[in-house]
């Protein structure tokens, strides 16, 4: 509904897919769809299996088949580890990792089925490094990109591909949460993940593209 999912569901809808953005917060997806930038907007949340099914179901009663996804949502929990709150460590987990987890496992099936799809999750530059006070984030992320090349290797024999995108400073509501300033914006970001999803050779799969900026 915002940031880089929002730029992306407006650069994909532009190379002509039929996107359907979902978010938590209704109003931000139904705007993307108002201003022409996907066809279709479901709320709910990426934490919650019960939530992913009835996106895909939606998508699929509406647009057809999915034979791609991005899995873009994210939040950010920042705190030293020894001030940090388990259960705002566990959400930030939950919806950056499983998250990616569950929308991957919905859509699979389908995809295996038909011998074609491909599945772009957006890490971070975190995900290569540590920082102070973002422990569950930059875990989040190093976790996601070893996600996807896992994935990578289960779909390839299945003519299916998962690549991960890992962008530097974007600026975006998350990063004014944090000392660093952006190198980057949303729109820079969605070039490289529709590459990704559109243009890059199957051979792709199990990549972590990096763009810093």
């Amino acid at each position: 509904g915002r940031g880089i999912g929002e730029a992306v569901a407006r650069a994909l809808t532009a190379r002509g897919l039929q996107v359907t953005v979902f978010a938590r917060t209704e109003a931000e997806v139904r705007a993307v769809v108002a201003g022409g930038g996907a066809a279709l907007a479901v709320a709910g949340d990426v934490s919650r299996e019960e939530d992913v099914a009835r996106l895909l179901a939606a998508h699929q009663a509406r647009l057809g088949p999915c034979d791609l996804l991005v899995n873009a949502a994210g939040i950010l929990v920042r705190g030293e580890v020894e001030a940090l709150d388990p259960a705002r460590w566990r959400a930030c987990l939950e919806v950056n990792l499983t998250g990616a987890f569950l929308c991957t496992r919905a859509v699979v099936p389908g995809m295996k089925a038909r011998r074609r799809g491909r599945v772009v999750s957006v890490a971070s530059i975190s995900a290569t490094l540590g920082t102070p006070s973002a422990s569950a984030y930059n875990a989040s992320k190093w976790g996601l990109v070893g996600f996807v090349k896992s994935v990578a290797e289960e779909l390839r024999p299945h003519g299916v591909q998962a690549v991960a995108v890992s962008p530097g400073s974007t600026d975006t509501a998350m990063l004014r949460q944090t000392p660093f300033q952006p190198a980057m914006t949303p729109a820079d970001v969605a070039k490289v993940v529709v590459f990704a999803a559109l243009d890059a050779p199957a051979a792709v799969t199990g990549a972590n593209l990096e763009c810093f900026g």
